[in-house]
């Protein structure tokens, strides 16, 4: 039986996968030869449970995932749920009344269990956010469906919501809803575009760090925790570390709370970041 090490709690996009959105195999061989020596791993990512399944295939050993920023939660790889935090109906209804008047609008999540389809209202965006939707959609793993309004009657409750616009919109947008209760939002800039920002919206119980905590709870996780991520949606990841990674290029609140800045996913740099970090905790 392996002797538990400890546990290692990581973000996918732009921590352990470059551009191509795979883990490259130096880094996917480092991760195998840790788990053999003792360590548990665990991935949190807020995309759909689709495009984490496309990312990780080449991990061939047990391992924790949490998609939509911590909304759900499985034991791989047997794709097993063991604890979820989703919004309901009438948070989706709020935040639309709230919207009224601002720029672009929301993509609503369905999760996996209804296919991780994404509903949105193309009328609602301009031309120009239409067309750069239309490329999002082509790299999903999922099927986006158009609907004129969010009454959406297979479901009532959802993961994930995302606004996505510019940065002052947006900004201002997520000031506005830190006095909405019962949700969690995190302001993150647009992956696929370098002028655009997302916030993204779960349930005040969804996000990275709570989603760690579950699960080094539930299954009594072993000590240190060597947390890793990229952006502002990890800083609740990063904070429950004994060693913490920040990418280079993080964002400035990430890198305050790392105590070791890695090189570049293109680069493979977590490898060099997971071992400043065993070396520190010997």
């Amino acid at each position: 039986m392996l002797t538990m090490t400890g546990t290692i709690a990581l973000d996918i996009d732009g921590t352990i996968t470059d551009q191509t959105h795979l883990i490259p195999d130096d880094v996917a061989q480092t991760f195998e030869a840790l788990y053999k020596e003792g360590w548990t791993f665990i991935f949190v990512t807020g995309r759909p449970l689709s495009f984490a399944m496309r990312t990780l295939p080449k991990l061939c050993f047990p391992y924790f995932l949490g998609v939509q920023n911590g909304s759900v939660l499985f034991e791989m790889p047997e794709k097993k749920e063991v604890a979820r935090a989703y919004l309901g109906l009438d948070r989706v209804q709020l935040l639309d009344q709230l919207h009224e008047g601002e720029e672009g609008d929301f993509l609503v999540y369905s999760g996996y269990e209804k296919g991780d389809v994404c509903y949105f209202r193309p009328e609602r965006f301009s031309p120009e956010m239409q067309q750069y939707l239309k490329k999002v959609e082509k790299v999903s793993d999922a099927p986006w469906i158009p609907v004129k309004d969010f009454r959406i009657e297979q479901q009532d409750t959802f993961p994930l919501i995302k606004c996505l616009g510019h940065e002052a919109p947006m900004r201002a947008f997520d000031q506005k809803l830190q006095d909405v209760g019962g949700i969690k939002t995190t302001l993150i800039r647009d992956p696929f575009s370098e002028d655009r920002f997302l916030i993204l919206i779960t349930h005040e119980e969804a996000d990275k760090g709570i989603a760690v905590q579950k699960l080094i709870q539930k299954f009594s996780l072993p000590a240190p925790l060597i947390t890793g991520g990229n952006d502002n949606n990890d800083i609740p990841l990063l904070r429950y570390g004994d060693e913490r990674i920040a990418i280079e290029g993080s964002p400035e609140a990430l890198l305050a709370l790392a105590t070791i800045v890695a090189p570049p996913a293109e680069e493979s740099g977590i490898i060099e970041g997971l071992q400043q970090a065993m070396e520190k905790l010997r």
